[in-house]
């Protein structure tokens, strides 16, 4: 966008984020706690990356379809 001015340049952590009172009021409000997330984000993660290497593996031609 032309002309937008960047207010801030710093991104937080993620564990900072998660130490901060207002997003630990949205996370307990969402029925998580810092940990729960953090396991969420990890089995999330876990599934995305087996699907890749998944996806990445060469078809045999035995799958029927």
């Amino acid at each position: 966008m032309a002309g937008r001015i960047e207010c801030c340049r710093y991104e937080p952590s993620l564990d900072e984020l998660l130490d901060d009172e207002i997003m630990a009021s949205v996370l307990r409000s969402a029925g998580f706690d810092a940990q729960g997330l953090r396991d969420m984000m990890v089995a999330t993660a876990e599934r995305i990356e087996h699907r890749r290497i998944d996806d990445l593996r060469p078809d045999d031609g035995s799958a029927q379809g």
